[in-house]
C-alpha cells in the first residue's frame, strides 16, 4: 500500500513554494521522497525555506522567478531539469490577493491579479508539459480557493482568477489525459499564511473568529494540513483522479 504514495525518484515544482501553503506542500512531498524545486520572487524567503527543507534532508532546488513572466517560467523549467533531472509534478500555488472594491479597481491592478493568479497557471503548465510527456506522464495540481464557491464583494478579481483556474483544470485534464497527465484543482479555505495571517500580531482578528465558528472542524487550517492531500494527488494513488475540483476547507463552505 505504501508504494501507492511513494514519491521517491520524483521531482516536483512548487510555485510560491518559499512560504505559507506552498512550503507546507513542499515539506509533505519531501517527506514522501520527492525532490522539490521551490519557486518564488523573494530571494530571502527562498533562502530560509531552502534551509528548512534541507534540515529535513530533502533534496531541494531554489528557483527565483516571477511565474507571471513567460521568460522566467521557461528558465524555471530549464533550471529544474538541469538541477534535478526532470519534472514529474507541478503545483501551481503562487498567488496574490487583497480586498479591493470592484468599482475602485483599475485595469492595471486587475491585469496584475490575472497575470499572477491565472495566467501563471497556464504558463507553468504549458512549460512543464513537454518534460512530463517525455517522462511518460505527470501530475499537475492547481491550488485554487473555496471562495469560488461563494461570493465576496471585495474579492471579485480573486474569485474570477480562481474560478478560471477551476475550469482550466478540467480542460487541461481533457487535453492531456492521453499523455497520462492528471490535472486536478485543490481548493483550500482559511489557512494561516502570510497572505491571510490567522494568529500573531497581524491576525485578522474578528473575521478569523467568525470563520472558525462557522467551520465544521472549529479551526482554521495550517500548511501541514495539506501534506496528505498533496501527496495523494502527486502519487500513483491518484492515477484515476483527474479533472477533479477538491475542496479542502474544514467544512467551511458548508456553512457560509
Amino acid at each position: 500500500m505504501q508504494d501507492l504514495f511513494d514519491l521517491k525518484g520524483k521531482v516536483a515544482v512548487i510555485t510560491g513554494g518559499n512560504g505559507g501553503l506552498g512550503l507546507g506542500i513542499a515539506k509533505g512531498l519531501a517527506k514522501a521522497g520527492a525532490a522539490v524545486a521551490i519557486v518564488g520572487r523573494n530571494a530571502e524567503k527562498l533562502k530560509t525555506a531552502t534551509a528548512e527543507l534541507e534540515a529535513m534532508d530533502a533534496r531541494v532546488l531554489p528557483v527565483q522567478a516571477d511565474v507571471s513572466v513567460e521568460e522566467d517560467v521557461e528558465r524555471m523549467v530549464r533550471e529544474t531539469v538541469a538541477g534535478l533531472g526532470c519534472i514529474d509534478i507541478l503545483f501551481n500555488n503562487a498567488a496574490i490577493s487583497w480586498g479591493v472594491k470592484p468599482e475602485e479597481m483599475s485595469l492595471e491592478l486587475w491585469n496584475k491579479f490575472m497575470a499572477v493568479d491565472l495566467t501563471s497557471v497556464f504558463l507553468c503548465a504549458k512549460a512543464c508539459y513537454p518534460e512530463m510527456k517525455k517522462a511518460g506522464g505527470g501530475k499537475i495540481i492547481n491550488v485554487g480557493s473555496a471562495i469560488t464557491k461563494k461570493g465576496f464583494g471585495k474579492l471579485v478579481h480573486y474569485a474570477a482568477a480562481k474560478g478560471g483556474m477551476d475550469h482550466m483544470t478540467q480542460s487541461l485534464a481533457r487535453a492531456w489525459g492521453p499523455d497520462n497527465i492528471q490535472v486536478n484543482a485543490l481548493l483550500p479555505g482559511l489557512v494561516h499564511t502570510e497572505m491571510m495571517p490567522c494568529e500573531g500580531p497581524n491576525s485578522r482578528g474578528p473575521i478569523i473568529d467568525y470563520i472558525v465558528n462557522k467551520s465544521s472542524v472549529g479551526r482554521y487550517g495550517m500548511p501541514a494540513d495539506f501534506e496528505g492531500i498533496s501527496i495523494l494527488l502527486s502519487s500513483p494513488a491518484s492515477d484515476f483522479i483527474t479533472g477533479a475540483i477538491i475542496v479542502a476547507d474544514g467544512g467551511l463552505s458548508l456553512a457560509i
